[in-house]
């Protein structure tokens, strides 16, 4: 008798570590087909031969993938894609601020306790960087300042 309760647990336990797995096996494809298909257009259009990061940004107008890495040149540039259409801009590195200058920027102005992350998006043709940030209350705030001039566009706090 105990032995068929054991069994049954273990059995249960079993469905659901490989439940769970496959729950965020599947929640995980959009993100990894969308990092695959922006480093494929990164390639083509950039000439990326080596990705180093991916960004997914959410606006409120639209969505766009980006893809940071290096030319066979070894110079660093940023692929923005919009989701919607696949209009493509490519952004090298020594004209637009990048994303280490965007965090250092963000730190040296609001002094947060730790950067959450990064991402860039377009606003009106034009790219910018959205640096979230927990404070020292541990609130979350978001700084959004612009790719070509570093200039703060706007900001979000105590949220």
């Amino acid at each position: 008798m105990k032995r068929n309760i054991v069994m049954g647990l273990i059995g249960v336990l079993f469905v659901l570590i490989v439940g769970s797995y496959s729950i965020f096996y599947q929640s995980q494809r959009p993100i990894v087909q969308a990092e695959s298909e922006a480093a494929a257009i990164a390639e083509q259009v950039g000439a990326v031969q080596k990705v180093e990061d991916f960004f997914w940004y959410n606006g409120t107008d639209a969505t766009y993938f980006a893809v940071s890495g290096y030319t066979d040149a070894d110079k660093l540039v940023y692929v923005v894609i919009k989701q919607d259409g696949g209009q493509t801009w490519v952004f090298d590195s020594n004209e637009i601020v990048t994303e280490d200058e965007a965090k250092a920027i963000v730190q040296a102005v609001e002094n947060p306790v730790s950067m959450l992350e990064a991402r860039i998006g377009i606003d009106s043709d034009e790219p910018f960087w959205e640096v979230a940030y927990k404070d020292a209350n541990g609130k979350l705030g978001y700084y959004q300042l612009s790719a070509k001039t570093g200039q703060k566009i706007k900001e979000f706090k105590n949220i």
